[in-house]
């Protein structure tokens, strides 16, 4: 009996020592002819993992490079920034009705400044084209207040390109432009956008860097910026309320709004907003709370001048005597503008990525299908709508945690087909989300959510 039972015991020991040698060695990913062992990101907010209207650590760890080096199974070290962030993070204050407030702008803190070496991830939020090229701090940026620029360049006298370069990456992701037009949209055309010859031109010359350095590049273009709730969510509530005062005074055009044209003075019907024909920002929409007003209380409560020619004893954004702000408002005119801007930006990536034999990633045709049909990952569903959709932020510009990992797995889909690797895609019902939160808000007046004065005056792209 003691002989059997000391047969069994060796039996156990040898199948236990066979069980640990598998748990120890797990298959490496297969990367096929991609070479992971220096992947650098270049970009902006969208690759720094920017999420409601900040860059911190705990989103961080969800940028779409990140989560694409875990898939591939290495290290990627990040300019990393304690939360809430540097920024001023947008925070929920209320589910009910939905508010938020905002963190200071410097709430958080670098907490790797002192790594040796150039970060895997070089995305500077609110970086357009040309400082890929030319900015080697904030003081040589275009937007001289951004210290963005000095967290990742950390005053080495390069520019981002140079210094992707000296890292001498075996992998580069590049996703630059979406800035080069998106200022211009968000301030409702107020702001100038890259012009396109010149968009055209500083792409060549950065695509041609890289290629000069034999790096093999993924790089993506730019997504229709009027798709995103920071530009559909207002208009349609707007829409809702004229028409409900409509039945109440007949003689309500619409939403009377001050150009950015030689018309001083637009409308736009019930129809035009609840179909986001003219669109309202998000930023417009605490100003929006106002439409009606004959008090001049938009202007009081943000301590703001009445501008000249204004009187605010007409119902504020319904009358050509008291218009809505231009800045919040995108019209038919000036869409056409960022419509034929992003078109232009996306046919030079097209053929530039062409030449230099660099592989696109069409994010741009993505996302359009997913404004049109919504897009589910992995048993979740996914809209372009605020908060509910699940992919954009609280900033309704920037993805969630989620929506950074189906970006991920766009890039993977691209490296899985052109360098004949398998790579796994990323379980997106794993990353955190923000469906569960969606289901207990209410909107209140207008059914608009509210937003702290001074929300998006900091917001970078």
């Amino acid at each position: 009996m003691k002989k059997l039972l000391a047969i069994i015991l060796i039996g156990i020991f040898i199948l236990s020592c066979e069980d640990r040698s598998d748990l120890t060695e797990p298959a490496k990913p297969n990367t096929g002819s991609a070479d992971f062992s220096k992947f650098v990101t270049i970009g902006n907010s969208l690759t720094a993992g920017y999420q409601s209207s900040a860059l911190y650590e705990s989103a961080q760890e969800y940028s779409y490079g990140k989560q694409i080096a875990n898939q591939a199974g290495v290290e990627f070290v990040q300019p990393t920034i304690s939360d809430p962030g540097i920024g001023g993070r947008i925070e929920v204050k209320s589910l009910d009705p939905f508010s938020t407030s905002y963190a200071s702008i410097n709430a958080g803190s670098p907490t790797n400044l002192n790594y040796v070496g150039v970060y895997n991830n070089l995305g500077i939020p609110g970086a357009l084209l040309p400082d890929i090229l030319t900015a080697k701090s904030s003081a040589t940026a275009i937007d001289k207040t951004n210290l963005f620029f000095d967290i990742v360049l950390r005053n080495q006298d390069k520019t981002p390109l140079e210094m992707a370069i000296s890292a001498q990456p075996t992998l580069v992701s590049l996703w630059i432009g979406n800035n080069d037009i998106l200022g211009y949209a968000t301030s409702g055309g107020t702001l100038p956008h890259t012009p396109t010859e010149t968009f055209a031109f500083l792409y060549d010359q950065l695509c041609g860097g890289l290629a000069q350095a034999s790096i093999p590049v993924v790089l993506a273009n730019i997504p229709n910026v009027s798709a995103i709730p920071f530009f559909t969510t207002v208009a349609p509530n707007v829409g809702l309320a004229i028409q409900a005062a409509q039945t109440q005074n007949p003689q309500i055009q619409g939403l009377v709004y001050s150009t950015s044209t030689e018309i001083p003075i637009g409308v736009a019907s019930v129809s035009d907003l609840l179909t986001n024909k003219t669109m309202v920002t998000l930023r417009g929409s605490s100003a929006a709370a106002f439409i009606g007003d004959t008090k001049g209380l938009y202007y009081s409560t943000n301590s703001l001048a009445v501008p000249e020619g204004v009187n605010t004893a007409y119902p504020f954004g319904l009358t050509p005597e008291n218009p809505f702000p231009n800045t919040f408002v995108l019209d038919p005119s000036e869409q056409i503008i960022v419509e034929n801007v992003v078109s232009n930006f996306n046919a030079s990536i097209n053929s530039i990525s062409q030449k230099y034999g660099f592989h696109l990633v069409d994010i741009n045709n993505f996302f359009n299908e997913v404004a049109e049909n919504g897009y589910i990952a992995n048993g979740v569903e996914f809209t372009t709508e605020f908060i509910s959709g699940g992919i954009f932020s609280l900033d309704g510009v920037h993805p969630t945690s989620q929506g950074y990992a189906i970006i991920a797995n766009l890039f993977i889909e691209k490296i899985n087909d052109v360098f004949d690797a398998s790579m796994d895609k990323i379980n997106v019902s794993e990353i955190p989300g923000s469906l569960e939160l969606a289901k207990k808000v209410t909107f209140t007046k207008n059914n608009l959510p509210i937003f702290e004065k001074g929300t998006f005056d900091r917001l970078f792209y």
